[in-house]
């Protein structure tokens, strides 16, 4: 029974219930450098695409604290998982700033996923009606190749010429295309997160109406907590919970290996040693410090939220809170991983899997150190510029 159909069963028990599964699919989505098709599917079915679309509009209309604790969850299990759910929900976020009837177009069916890339890498010209061609390549697409619509981020032009916006600047949004207009590209070939399919795709002179086009006419958006989120806000904030949901699978999985392994030159086990056990509470209280501080400002967040009084406060503190997460989850795999000595460097280890994931999370644009600089700026009173929080 689906989340879809089966409202008193939450989202969490849900989260639970396929953990499982998503482990013992774990090489195999790995292998792939994507998510087999049926299982992405069975996410779509049981409401994890949807959690951040609107009931209104058929979705679930999750609040954000549930979410991100779906995420990590999911995250302990296998975190390509968790990645390209939480990009999914992210870009469904667009589906409000379209005509109503063309998100309903889009999101017909329970089970439909939308990707995408937020960044204006394409371009999409005028064609003298109320279409536009568009072509362009983007990187990073995780969960594209899963997805039923693709969005794709556009810099807009009419006769040559880069149209602006309001304020001057060039005029950007967001095109949303069927996936048969996409070409996916083979370029998906890294460290860790494989399984997310985080492939270039590619779109080349494809005819879009501006009734998929997000935010093209001015939509009244739907008066939840949600939607008085900055979107940019929303589009990293999963990358938190991930990294926790990460270094607590390390942490398990090293006590797995700690309760058997008798190291080297060693009379005892690795969990009956006193340096090991140090080492393992000191990444305990700081996995546990750092996700208690993350839940608490996204719990800030979504309270402001409700009263629609979201500020800078409110969101430089998650963002921090995210950036400390994402460090300390990387910080936490590594210890789990060194301590597991040799037995964690061969392919059949998930110390060394969830290594490699988390420290592909540190590398993510939305994670950049200099992004300390502008939170610190504002806690000192010499705020920077507040767009990139």
């Amino acid at each position: 029974m689906s989340a879809q159909t089966s409202p008193e069963k939450s989202l969490l028990d849900l989260s639970r219930e396929i953990t499982p599964l998503l482990a013992s699919r774990s090489r195999e989505i790995e292998t792939a450098r994507r998510l087999p098709q049926d299982l992405a599917h069975l996410l779509a079915a049981e409401g994890f695409f949807s959690m951040w679309i609107p009931r209104a509009l058929g979705g679930q209309g999750v609040p954000l604290v549930q979410s991100l604790q779906a995420l990590e969850i999911l995250a302990e299990a296998d975190p390509s998982v968790a990645w390209c759910i939480s990009i999914g929900i992210s870009s469904t976020l667009v589906l409000p700033h379209l005509p109503a009837e063309t998100a309903q177009q889009i999101f017909e069916r329970p089970e439909t996923i939308i990707c995408g890339v937020y960044a204006p890498r394409g371009r999409a010209d005028a064609d003298g009606s109320d279409h536009f061609r568009v072509s362009g390549q983007w990187a990073f697409g995780s969960g594209t190749q899963n997805a039923d619509w693709i969005l794709a981020g556009c810099r807009f032009f009419e006769k040559g010429q880069a149209m602006q916006a309001q304020g001057g600047q060039p005029r950007t949004h967001m095109v949303v295309v069927p996936r048969d207009e996409v070409e996916f590209l083979d370029t998906w070939h890294t460290s860790g997160m494989r399984g997310t399919g985080s492939t270039d795709y590619r779109l080349d002179d494809v005819r879009v109406s501006n009734r998929f086009i997000a935010g093209w006419t001015p939509q009244a958006l739907p008066d939840e907590p949600l939607y008085r989120i900055p979107q940019l806000t929303l589009l990293a904030v999963g990358f938190g919970a991930i990294a926790l949901g990460i270094a607590r699978g390390a942490l398990n999985e090293f006590q797995k290996l700690a309760s058997s392994k008798t190291a080297t030159g060693q009379s005892q086990r690795l969990d009956e040693r006193r340096d090991v056990q140090g080492e393992v509470a000191r990444a305990e209280v700081k996995l546990r410090a750092a996700r208690s501080h993350y839940y608490e400002t996204a719990e800030s967040l979504w309270e402001a939220a409700e009263h629609d009084r979201v500020g800078l406060e409110e969101r430089s503190a998650l963002r921090l809170s995210m950036l400390h997460a994402v460090a300390v989850g990387a910080e936490v795999c590594s210890v789990a991983y060194q301590l597991g000595g040799a037995s964690a460097i061969y392919e059949d280890s998930r110390l060394q899997r969830l290594f490699r994931d988390s420290h592909v999370i540190t590398q993510h644009v939305q994670v950049r150190s200099d992004l300390y600089s502008v939170i610190g700026s504002h806690l000192m009173g010499k705020p920077k510029t507040t767009e990139v929080l």
